[in-house]
């Protein structure tokens, strides 16, 4: 049996959030992401016009990010919200009550 690539598997199992599960868009595959672009596959760069949270205004790979989310997975990566507490959640609240 023959191993599916990235686009057939996840075209086969995977269902993307706001698209239509019976006519899903074409899906390009992104395998690298610098400032505002994205490189593609097959090679092409392209601009990131939908921009997700925070690459909106740092861009992709900004080294404070970056050093930030590297500190972050060595203490835990994530841990749900419901019925747990933790610190950089706390300290988050913090800093966003002050700002405010």
């Amino acid at each position: 049996m023959t191993e599916l690539n990235n686009l057939e598997f996840d075209a086969k199992h995977l269902w993307h959030p706001y698209s239509s599960v019976q006519n899903p868009p074409l899906l390009h595959e992104v395998v690298s992401a610098k400032g505002v672009y994205l490189t593609l596959a097959d090679g092409r760069q392209i601009i990131d016009g939908m921009s997700s949270w925070w690459s909106a205004i740092h861009g992709y790979g900004h080294p404070r990010l970056n050093a930030a989310a590297k500190d972050q997975l060595d203490k835990m990566s994530h841990v749900m919200f419901g019925g747990l507490t933790h610190d950089p959640a706390v300290s988050l609240a913090r800093r966003l009550i002050d700002i405010t």
